[in-house]
């Protein structure tokens, strides 16, 4: 392409990239100013250390991963990160897992993200379904009788959720979904859609960052410490290419359009100040879910009016983690939804 190419079409797909690369927002090394907020944030004194490892796959393939170890597990818990992130996203979650419920959390870095090979390559829909649910029935092998908790964020989510709901299924005995990515092109306009789907064709190498974005108030947490943690992570990626944005926006719309609910107890968690994944393509997931779905599941959710995406990872985490836990214990968790409720929450005109 000749730099008169480039050009336009960096101008006709900026409207649509920018918001997509949110997630990527932390890029360089940088000063985060913001309003300030009344932290309200669990952090345990003497952290569990997490241990590296990783888990083989039937290909022959090795993914990087780590685990913080309960020395009397009562709980199992597989994490799946989000998009350009990796394995340590869930440094506080397990810290507090650990702790509170006696649970072995392990965490992988998705292939194509974080320490695996070609990371910022992506590896396709398929493949991080199959990886999922190999991992899954390993740690089931692995820990007989001891509850499995799958829990995804934002991509992670939509990952959990698909691999969940679709033949031939997941192994798990519950599900967390933490801000899950159900941003699917049917809710983005016209000009998004088409942006995305030129530039794929002509450009799908190209990168772009987020560099700008949180001037417009679009980042991914409210804590300082954790934007500048991002911005200095070598493995956190920052320049995304075109070909994974639209690998990952048709992953999220096969999340929004299921027509089928996870069979297993599922736990969702929103936050309304979430700019990554915003507020109307959750609720057109919860519209489709509550008009189309068969109801082989049950689905609850609790909405945090000041949540960020990065709901465990935000300066008030406190609420978020405590009703995991209770969620975890089968304890009544307060503000808890049901779906149909979400969505009457969620979908406020204007």
């Amino acid at each position: 392409m000749t730099p008169t190419h480039i050009g336009l079409f960096r101008c006709f797909a900026s409207a649509c990239i920018a918001l997509l690369t949110a997630c990527s927002a932390p890029t360089g090394h940088i000063t985060v100013t913001m309003v300030p907020t009344v932290s309200d944030k669990i952090t345990k004194a003497n952290p569990v250390p997490a241990n590296s490892t990783t888990f083989g796959l039937p290909s022959g393939n090795l993914l990087a991963a780590r685990v913080w170890v309960s020395p009397q597990p009562q709980h199992i818990v597989l994490a799946v990160h989000g998009f350009n992130d990796y394995s340590k996203a869930f440094e506080p979650l397990a810290q507090h897992l650990v702790d509170a419920v006696q649970a072995t959390v392990y965490a992988y870095d998705q292939r194509g993200f974080g320490a695996n090979p070609e990371p910022g390559i992506w590896p396709g829909t398929h493949t991080l379904l199959s990886d999922l649910r190999n991992i899954a029935a390993q740690l089931r092998e692995r820990h007989p009788g001891l509850p499995l908790t799958v829990l995804g964020e934002s991509m992670g989510g939509a990952v959990v959720m698909v691999a969940a709901s679709e033949v031939p299924g997941l192994t798990a005995d519950q599900l967390i979904l933490q801000a899950p990515a159900v941003w699917g092109a049917q809710s983005m306009p016209w000009y998004q859609r088409l942006s995305l789907q030129v530039m794929n064709a002509m450009a799908p190498e190209m990168t772009f960052t987020g560099r700008g974005l949180q001037s417009l108030g679009i980042r991914p947490t409210d804590d300082p410490e954790v934007s500048r943690d991002l911005s200095r992570d070598p493995l956190f990626i920052k320049a995304t290419r075109v070909g994974s944005l639209a690998g990952v926006t048709e992953l999220m719309g096969r999340a929004q359009t299921q027509t089928n609910l996870p069979p297993q107890r599922t736990l969702v968690l929103y936050g309304q100040r979430d700019r990554i994944i915003p507020q109307h393509p959750v609720c057109d997931w919860l519209t489709h879910l509550n008009t189309t779905t068969a109801s082989t599941g049950v689905i609850n959710v609790v909405i945090y009016p000041e949540g960020w995406h990065l709901l465990t990872r935000q300066l008030r985490n406190r609420e978020p983690l405590q009703d995991m836990t209770h969620w975890l214990q089968n304890r009544p968790v307060p503000h808890q939804q049901t779906s149909t409720q979400a969505q009457q929450t969620l979908c406020v005109p204007g």
